[in-house]
């Protein structure tokens, strides 16, 4: 591919204006049929890819801020949302929520999306996985001139500034309140290969080696927060007649419903036969007493907001890769009893 084809070629090739060649490329606005044909013609012709961060430059602000995050059927990010809005709307922006349903590829169409709409700055939560880089071709979208500020995860090899909670020392302090409780088979639920969800497992490991504890692969299962059944499947494993679990550690509050469906299936009272501890707190942990251990998400999503918007006005990105870590903490309610070990 050529890469000093640009835009004005394209337009030219398929004899229309550079504004309209604009439109049709990047996807916003009305064009005729005819048009678009001509123009996605002369792109193909051309092998013309545009530089997805310069049609995101522009002369002034347009206060608008987008906010992409993994799923909206996750606690963690029905709070963010609410966090970065209330906070957007204080500053005078308004946000666009956009939802990869945990998908890199949708991701990166939202982006594109995004710089098409011509946002001001991204906050962002993204659906990468722990081992996994962005392709060479898409980096520019990550990096670019419009600011974007990571919250939760960070992405392998990418030079970002990340918000999110202690993960690993809130879940070695989660898992040791369980061994102080004289659990020592502590079955874990958790999703995808995400940094946060391996932090968590790293201090849960830390914490089981502190007490002399081996640490058992089979007592850690995975499940998509959106598969129910995989959910209750996995956490039927843990409680395997041979396991002798005495305690869930849910890492993701959005797996809950699934856990508590097959302790309901197999007749296992909480506390009196399993003890549950959860990541992230909502109504029905209070209900039912359940004790969790709770993310200063408000105070994520102001700092995200307010991180964001210094950088749109100083005009800087991320030198290098920095971490602001906030403190999580436990609401020990009954879900939890002591054991004979």
């Amino acid at each position: 591919m050529d890469q000093n084809i640009t835009i004005e070629d394209v337009a030219k090739l398929a004899g229309v204006s550079r504004a309209t060649a604009g439109r049709v490329v990047g996807g916003y606005g009305n064009t005729s049929e005819k048009s678009r044909e001509k123009v996605l013609q002369a792109v193909k012709e051309l092998n013309y890819r545009p530089n997805l961060v310069a049609q995101g430059l522009r002369g002034q602000s347009t206060k608008t801020i987008a906010v992409i995050l993994g799923s909206i059927k996750n606690n963690y990010c029905n709070h963010l949302i609410y966090a970065v809005e209330k906070e957007a709307q204080k500053k005078g922006y308004n946000v666009i929520i956009c939802n990869t349903h945990e998908d890199i590829r949708q991701e990166i169409r939202h982006l594109q999306n995004m710089y098409s709409r011509q946002v001001d700055g991204i906050v962002m939560m993204s659906a990468c996985r722990t081992d996994e880089e962005i392709e060479e071709q898409y980096k520019e979208l990550y990096s670019g001139e419009t600011p974007i500020v990571f919250v939760d995860r960070k992405i392998k090899g990418l030079t970002s500034c990340v918000i999110q909670s202690n993960n690993e020392l809130a879940s070695y302090e989660a898992t040791k309140y369980l061994l102080e409780l004289g659990h020592q088979r502590i079955g874990i639920l958790a999703t995808e290969d995400y940094s946060t969800v391996n932090e968590r497992i790293k201090g849960y490991k830390r914490a089981l080696e502190e007490n002399g504890i081996v640490f058992n692969p089979k007592n850690i299962q995975f499940a998509a927060q959106s598969e129910k059944n995989k959910v209750a499947e996995m956490t039927a494993k843990l409680l395997r007649e041979k396991s002798q679990v005495t305690a869930i550690y849910v890492l993701n509050n959005s797996l809950c419903a699934g856990v508590l469906s097959e302790l309901k299936r197999q007749k296992k009272n909480i506390p009196e036969d399993i003890s549950l501890l959860v990541w992230d707190d909502e109504d029905l942990n209070e209900l039912l007493e359940i004790t969790t251990v709770v993310q200063p998400i408000e105070e994520i999503g102001k700092m995200a907001i307010n991180k964001l918007i210094h950088d749109m006005r100083t005009k800087k990105g991320a030198e290098e890769s920095t971490k602001e870590i906030l403190d999580s903490h436990i609401i020990y309610r009954s879900s939890c009893k002591k054991v004979n070990s």
